[in-house]
């Protein structure tokens, strides 16, 4: 066992950059034995403290992945368990270019953003083709569960469609 520590130490001693120490510090964690860990983790965290860490990511946020991306998982374990945090987006509003029926009836709808959403249950009345010369405004949201459910509203109507994303 001690022999397994010296080699550790050994690498952890050769980190040059702090990219390495940050390798380092990964290998470590792979040490069954925790106090042999520690050791690791002592030797290679002060050189890690000038390596740049992660930043997030910046920018707008991505109004095309709405509806597609799935929910992130909690990356902590204290954060298991917890209601994740909503993402930046918990809705949009597009106006429908196009109305499709399923063989059963149920509504599909073709946004002007190039996004295409699948009635999943309902009333098939629910949704009534727009008069002609006439516009659909539609909003979407996020349900409430959090599950990936999402409902849609057609303005100037009071009906709650809950939908899927199909493209």
């Amino acid at each position: 066992m001690l022999a397994f520590i010296s080699i550790f130490a050994a690498g952890a001693a050769h980190a040059d950059s702090a990219g390495d120490a940050w390798a380092e510090i990964a290998r470590c964690a792979g040490i069954a034995d925790s106090s042999a860990r520690l050791k690791c983790f002592d030797a290679a965290a002060p050189r890690a403290n000038g390596a740049p860490a992660a930043q997030p990511a910046t920018g707008a946020p991505d109004r095309d992945g709405f509806g597609f991306s799935p929910l992130p998982a909690a990356t902590r374990v204290e954060d298991f368990g917890k209601p994740p945090v909503p993402p930046e987006i918990t809705q949009i509003t597009a106006t429908v270019i196009e109305l499709a029926r399923t063989a059963r009836g149920r509504s599909i709808f073709v946004l002007d953003n190039g996004q295409v959403w699948r009635q999943l249950d309902g009333d098939d009345a629910d949704v009534q083709d727009p008069q002609p010369g006439k516009t659909m405004k539609v909003a979407i949201e996020m349900g409430l569960s959090l599950l990936g459910n999402y409902n849609l509203t057609i303005e100037g109507r009071n009906v709650l469609i809950r939908v899927g994303r199909v493209k």
